[in-house]
């Protein structure tokens, strides 16, 4: 999660240059800047920024309650080596999705990689817990939905903060849903017959509560850590040249 570190600190760098004479009012918790000024940051259309702002929010006050106290407990209880294996063993089951949206935009030599890095980690690396082919140099291929309806000409829409798992775009929200559905209906595990289908299940609660919270304590950002009253502004804007980034490299 490189490109996700250099946001964050894109981010802090932002909030030290922000603009000292740009007026702003706040309403119930909520940071609005004032009508008619104008700031790089906020060009691009926000049409949703009433709910994004209350939403975003509203997500700081679930994370400061219950996701950071759960993963930081769980962070102490767990030894950095099993919480290392079940991050490689997630990120190798992730890779299924790059697959199957490389098919979908008719790459055959990605999806190839993407299924051959799978295998490689599977078989070698004990179901994915040990990343073997990132030692072998096999490359991170990526894609999602969001990056197959972009390649086909759908556009972005507009941006979007969902509950709990925070910024977006409407196309990459219905494209969330749609690698849900992927991945549990890939059940490479079972096909290959590493494991009991009993014993990995990826549409079982308790695997999907651990999933999310590995998702979480693997992303480097706190909510209004920046202690500027831009920061909504400044993650949408960062956001957007970070799903840039991936569309272009999708390409």
């Amino acid at each position: 999660m490189k490109i996700k570190n250099l946001l964050l600190f894109s981010i802090l760098s932002l909030s030290l240059v922000s603009c000292s004479n740009t007026n702003y009012t706040e309403t119930n918790n909520v940071i609005y800047a004032n009508p008619g000024e104008s700031n790089f940051i906020a060009d691009e259309p926000d049409p949703w920024e009433p709910f994004n702002k209350r939403m975003y929010y509203f997500n700081y006050q679930i994370e400061r309650l219950v996701i950071t106290p759960i993963v930081n407990t769980y962070k102490f209880i767990t030894p950095d080596f099993v919480e290392n294996r079940v991050s490689n063993f997630f990120k190798n089951a992730k890779v299924l999705n790059t697959m199957a949206n490389s098919a979908f935009q008719f790459k055959g030599r990605k999806s190839m990689r993407a299924l051959g890095r799978f295998t490689i980690n599977t078989v070698l690396g004990l179901g994915g817990l040990f990343d073997v082919a990132s030692k072998m140099g096999m490359p991170k291929p990526y894609e999602d939905f969001g990056l197959t309806l972009a390649h086909y000409g759908v556009p972005r829409g507009p941006y979007l903060i969902l509950p709990l798992l925070g910024p977006t775009y409407l196309r990459d929200a219905f494209g969330t849903g749609v690698d849900s559905v992927i991945a549990g209906k890939a059940d490479l595990y079972k096909r290959m017959e590493l494991f009991d289908s009993a014993t990995v299940n990826f549409t079982d609660p308790g695997l999907f509560v651990l999933r999310g919270i590995d998702l979480r304590k693997n992303i480097n950002f706190n909510y209004y850590q920046t202690n500027s009253p831009f920061e909504y502004e400044y993650v949408r804007f960062l956001y957007s040249k970070y799903r840039g980034i991936q569309e272009e490299t999708s390409k």
